[in-house]
């Protein structure tokens, strides 16, 4: 048991493999692409397990962020802005 303590390996695993499970929940809420990420970032950055658990719950639950369609609201107020090549835009 000694030697294990004393093996770099082993502490770099146990390093990296804690920093891995305390990113988790903002790794999962970007992958479910979810509407509060970046709330759930900041709640996970807390260095509490409160937090943690509460991103980790938020991360799972929170609706996933609808893609834009052609039927979108800001698809068509990007297009109101964009100039149409059907009609002419302001001359200068």
């Amino acid at each position: 048991m000694n030697a294990l303590a004393h093996s770099y390996f082993f502490w770099s695993f146990l390093i990296f493999g804690l920093l891995g499970l305390y990113i988790l929940p903002s790794v999962i809420a970007a992958v479910r692409n979810v509407e509060g990420l970046g709330w759930i970032i900041v709640i996970n950055l807390l260095p509490t397990g409160v937090g943690w658990l509460a991103a980790l719950i938020a991360a799972l639950l929170l609706p996933r962020r609808e893609p834009l369609t052609e039927s979108s609201p800001y698809l068509d107020a990007a297009r109101d802005c964009a100039p149409s090549p059907h009609r002419p835009g302001p001359r200068s």
